[in-house]
């Protein structure tokens, strides 16, 4: 549906209809996310640059700041990026991608997503998209276009009005 569309269902009608989100418009909130994360990553690295250049005796950085660096790469991979997703889910029901996009992570029945249900969704992600994106061509036959990571989740995803 159109954003004029949308507009003219809200102002018309009382209670809006929910739209569930289509796979493009969550194709536009992953790319959005993964230059917001890419930015953040940049944080990440820069420490670590800033950490081998200090640390540099001669040229040569020491083991230990190999191993520092080794140790602030892996917290952005799997601490910061998933603890991204999983706190912006439950708090927002969006990450950012999704706020730009306008479009919201919601549970099965229309509450808020949990924790739980957020970690779920985020791993479920991972089979979603490693046998060839399969799991997130399945929104294309559901009606409420659902993804595997939702199903598995119990979410859904829905357009703002």
């Amino acid at each position: 549906m159109a954003p004029s569309q949308r507009a003219a269902t809200a102002a018309g009608s009382q209670s809006a209809p929910v739209v569930y989100a289509g796979l493009q418009l969550r194709i536009v909130a992953f790319i959005l996310d993964v230059m917001v994360l890419i930015a953040f990553g940049m944080l990440f690295a820069a420490a670590v640059l800033a950490l081998l250049v200090i640390d540099a005796d001669n040229g040569n950085p020491s083991d230990r700041a190999f191993l520092i660096s080794g140790v602030i790469l892996g917290l952005y991979v799997l601490v910061f990026v998933p603890l991204y997703h999983i706190l912006l889910w439950s708090w927002r029901g969006q990450t950012v991608g999704m706020m730009a996009v306008h479009i919201k992570v919601l549970s099965r029945n229309g509450g808020r997503v949990t924790l739980g249900r957020s970690a779920l969704r985020l791993f479920g992600y991972a089979a979603s998209v490693l046998p060839l994106f399969l799991g997130l061509l399945m929104a294309l036959f559901d009606g409420k276009r659902r993804t595997l990571h939702d199903r598995l989740a119990g979410t859904v995803v829905v357009e703002e009005l």
